[in-house]
């Protein structure tokens, strides 16, 4: 299993491939990853061991008997790797990691980069850090503290040439 932590929806009661399958056998894993599924969000969780919510409750246990619960917060993925970090997702929409893209904020292609898609298209973001400064612009109530992102000059130093 990917160390992304304990606290991930491939470990929570409210993901439905945990309630059906407890965990993912091994001959079995292509499955697990079909059915998860956020059942107190309703929404499909692609990455289940690399995304997390406020309403985490470990295992396989008797959903039918917990007490309901309303979501806490938004659901979270792993970003770009610079130590794990947690990046909102946009309302119900995932964002991608590591895949090219060129940066709304700066203009920066990356082949590692963030992608948002949306109705109206894709938004690309060239760290962790510039996707969570356009995010806080997009929900101002539950901003982000970006002291937890390394900026781009930082980040790209070793890792790519600049444009």
């Amino acid at each position: 299993m990917p160390n992304g932590g304990p606290d991930c929806c491939g470990n929570c009661v409210f993901n439905k491939a945990v309630q059906e399958m407890a965990h993912p056998h091994p001959d079995q894993r292509r499955r697990f990853w079909e059915l998860s599924f956020c059942t107190l969000r309703q929404v499909k969780i692609t990455n289940p061991f690399w995304t997390y919510c406020k309403n985490f409750h470990y295992g396989k246990s008797d959903i039918e008997t917990m007490p309901p619960q309303q979501p806490r917060g938004g659901i979270t993925a792993s970003g770009l790797y610079e130590g794990y970090v947690r990046i909102p997702w946009h309302d119900a929409v995932e964002p991608e990691v590591s895949v090219p893209c060129t940066c709304l904020l700066c203009g920066r292609f990356t082949e590692r980069g963030i992608t948002l898609p949306l109705p109206d298209g894709v938004l690309g973001f060239c760290t962790n850090r510039h996707y969570v400064e356009w995010w806080n612009t997009q929900h101002p109530e539950s901003c982000v503290d970006l002291g937890h992102f390394t900026p781009p000059e930082e980040y790209y130093k070793t890792r790519e040439p600049s444009p």
